[in-house]
């Protein structure tokens, strides 16, 4: 019994293994990011039926005796069904599910970044019009809470942040927005000042207020670039769910 283990988690990617088992990845509070074996789960009528499947939140119980943790059964605790009902909702979810796939470790649980996780899917599944700021909110804080905040507070070389100094250019390296004035290179990841001040109260606002903010357009688009390029930049690789993004209608810099 004392292998037996019961977690919430959140599935963020599912691989079917031979001809009945199934193979998940969940994020959980606990544990982090893990990997558990749901046996029978292709076949099973009762057990596992609609469960397993990508962005449900569940409560499991496994035996982690053997290498790869064994489910013994599953409750289902919010399937996030709209979301696999509308692409661009998808689309935006698996983003999202991908970045805790490859930024987050095994045994390494983090409950803030969990919450974060809920809030962005139950705000996605309510209101699917505004897909592309929860999106730039959920990975404000995301990247904040992993200790990769850019530092938007003013320009890096002279200080300032007013609209004299605007657009301003993100520096990837560094982390760091350089104004006009300073930076003079073209082809630079380009900031104006309503979004700079937008992302700054994203990183500062509670999860619990964070759906106040309104973004239109044009802050989406810098921000959802800033954090790709960057998120590139740290992770030494691209997600591929960014691609889909473009064909989903999000406005993305590509």
């Amino acid at each position: 019994m004392r292998n037996l283990k019961t977690t919430r988690l959140v599935v963020i990617r599912t691989q079917e293994l031979g001809e009945s088992d199934k193979l998940i990845t969940g994020y959980s509070k606990e544990s982090g990011k893990i990997q558990l074996l749901a046996k029978g789960a292709k076949r099973s009528l009762k057990r596992f039926v609609n469960k397993l499947e990508l962005f449900s939140c569940l409560t499991v119980q496994y035996n982690d005796k053997y290498r790869l943790p064994i489910i013994n059964w599953a409750e289902l605790l919010d399937s996030f069904l709209p979301l696999r009902q509308r692409y661009s909702s998808y689309t935006a979810a698996i983003l999202i599910c991908e970045h805790l796939y490859y930024w987050t470790a095994a045994n390494d649980g983090d409950e803030e970044l969990f919450s974060y996780l809920l809030w962005f899917l139950k705000e996605l599944a309510h209101q699917p019009a505004r897909s592309s700021q929860f999106l730039v909110l959920f990975l404000s804080k995301f990247y904040d809470r992993l200790g990769y905040r850019p530092d938007l507070t003013a320009c890096a070389i002279c200080g300032k942040l007013d609209n004299t100094a605007a657009p301003f250019a993100f520096r990837i390296g560094q982390g760091t927005i350089i104004c006009r004035r300073c930076y003079i290179k073209r082809g630079a990841i380009s900031l104006a000042l309503p979004t700079i001040k937008l992302l700054g109260l994203a990183f500062e606002l509670p999860v619990e207020k964070l759906s106040r903010l309104k973004l239109n357009t044009q802050t989406c688009r810098e921000a959802l670039n800033l954090f790709r390029c960057y998120g590139r930049y740290l992770l030494d690789r691209d997600i591929q769910a960014w691609q889909a993004l473009n064909t989903a209608g999000y406005p993305i810099l590509m």
